[in-house]
């Protein structure tokens, strides 16, 4: 009742209408000074009102101590502006370019609007955002949080933790603190527990070895592998194999050269029925569903998936690309491609992952695209080898790569600045694109994933380049109107930050 008072008032003006004294009493109640001028505490008691009506009750009195005075140096203070564009980031119009404007914070050594950090920390998939800008919070903003009850938790230092008596997820928060900054003590650690942890415990525990991973860890790792519990054996199996040199990896690398022999440049393969102890040790399986092929092919994809794909070229002696090939030209070729994906991935192999791309952008007919983990491997391509990639790709086709091109999955991987040719390339192949005879506009929508990739990746420089030369003329122009406006208004948009983080910082820096 009182809210609709309020509100007829503010519309007809207090000089004209007057705050009742139920009404009066009743926003004293509620901690508003009545005493001041109608206007003001008309004001509050809006203010009041309206954030109770979003609480959907009423707020509580707060019983708490009252935050100690701050002396904060102002060193990282940001401009109305700085506040402006963040907020924009987060309220929606332009919630795209936030990592970027995380990156070049980070870039500038700046801290992140203090005002705006609440709408951070509400973001949807906060423990995925959290680790790019905890860095940037300043000292204003780890304050902030502590305020916070919840949020104070992801402040709280690790090392305060006690090993013998903390919960499961203190000292996961711990071991992933000391694998960061001194890996060994993280593995003792382990190892001061190991005995009388159960089986859940210890393989959360000896995933977040991965973090640091290393030769000092075999030692421990390798008797892990007959552990009574399954969950622990796969886990410290997977581990030693990503150790490049262990043991295990050694063995592994002995029975998948086991499988092929090469004569007259052609390669044979040659599976045995099921794996023997030595290799259900070390983790492979006598069956997996995720192979097609039965088991032959399982134990093939098994151990190929966790060899380094380095050493085939060793073992070989060929180039990753000439490799490929062999591996095509067997009646294996499902099961060896799956697995050097695999492989791939599972070693962070940049050089093979950037072969793969390469030959899938480059041969329309390679099967790679229909197989699993691709993603995760365009992760690995380098942004230079990706744009390099576009560059030689873009001129030879009549348009631009369609959705179901790896091209266009691989570009939009990379959060990489585009070089000004290929963005210059990208935007003229569009222009040529909307000008062809009329098509179904479901024909078109990949020509929207790029018209966004551009005015996301390219540099903001080109904006006064990139609003020039269009027509009305084009076939389907009224379809394209708003998403090259949009495009357009990206790009200026990010103008905007680039001159208030990048050249605010080199303004302020001597020459």
């Amino acid at each position: 009742m009182h809210w609709q008072k309020l509100a007829k008032i503010a519309l007809l003006g207090t000089e004209h209408s007057r705050l009742g004294d139920a009404t009066l009493e009743a926003l004293s109640e509620l901690g508003v000074d009545t005493d001041r001028e109608a206007p003001l505490v008309l004001a509050d008691g809006v203010a009041m009102l309206s954030q109770m009506r979003k609480a959907g009750f009423h707020l509580a009195d707060y019983e708490g101590d009252i935050p100690s005075a701050t002396n904060f140096t102002g060193s990282n203070a940001h401009s109305p502006k700085a506040v402006h564009l963040l907020h924009l980031m987060l309220s929606g119009p332009h919630a795209d370019v936030l990592p970027e404007y995380l990156e070049l914070l980070k870039k500038a050594k700046k801290t992140l609007p203090t005002a705006e950090i609440p709408a951070m920390m509400l973001r949807k998939g906060l423990p995925l955002i959290w680790q790019n800008f905890q860095p940037m919070l300043g000292e204003e903003g780890r304050w902030l949080l502590r305020q916070h009850p919840e949020w104070s938790k992801l402040l709280e230092d690790p090392t305060t933790y006690n090993w013998q008596t903390g919960s499961r997820q203190q000292r996961l928060k711990m071991l992933e603190y000391w694998r960061n900054t001194s890996p060994k003590f993280a593995l003792e650690l382990v190892q001061s527990t190991w005995e009388t942890e159960n089986a859940t415990d210890k393989a959360a525990f000896l995933a977040m070895l991965r973090i640091g991973l290393s030769h000092d860890d075999e030692v421990f790792l390798e008797p892990a592998l007959d552990d009574k519990r399954k969950e622990v054996r796969q886990v410290a199996a997977v581990l030693l194999a990503k150790i490049d040199g262990s043991a295990l990896s050694q063995r592994m690398v002995q029975r998948a050269q086991r499988f092929f022999s090469l004569k007259n440049e052609k390669l044979a393969v040659q599976v045995g029925e099921e794996p023997d102890e030595a290799a259900l040790r070390d983790g492979i399986s006598k069956l997996q569903l995720d192979w097609a092929g039965g088991a032959k092919a399982a134990q093939l994809g098994q151990v190929v998936s966790l060899v380094n794909p380095v050493r085939w070229e060793a073992f070989f002696q060929k180039t990753p690309a000439e490799v490929l090939q062999l591996f095509a030209s067997t009646d294996w070729q499902q099961t060896l491609r799956q697995a050097i994906i695999n492989a791939t991935v599972f070693h962070d192999s940049a050089t093979w992952a950037s072969t793969i791309a390469e030959q899938l952008i480059t041969d329309s007919s390679s099967q790679f695209a229909t197989f699993n983990n691709l993603d995760d491997l365009l992760e690995l391509v380098p942004r230079e080898a990706a744009h390099r990639f576009a560059q030689q790709k873009i001129p030879l086709e009549s348009e631009l790569p369609n959705q179901q091109s790896v091209l266009l999955s691989l570009m939009k991987k990379s959060e990489a600045i585009w070089p000004n040719e290929l963005s210059l390339l990208v935007i003229n192949q569009f222009r040529k694109d909307i000008f062809k005879d009329y098509r179904q506009i479901w024909q078109l929508q990949h020509l929207q994933d790029w018209l966004k990739l551009l005015g996301l990746r390219c540099d903001p420089a080109l904006f006064d380049q990139l609003q020039t030369g269009w027509s009305s003329d084009a076939v389907q122009w009224r379809y394209w109107e708003k998403p090259v406006e949009d495009m357009l208004a990206r790009v200026l948009f990010r103008r905007e930050v680039w001159a208030e983080i990048v050249d605010g910082v080199a303004a302020k820096t001597p020459a």
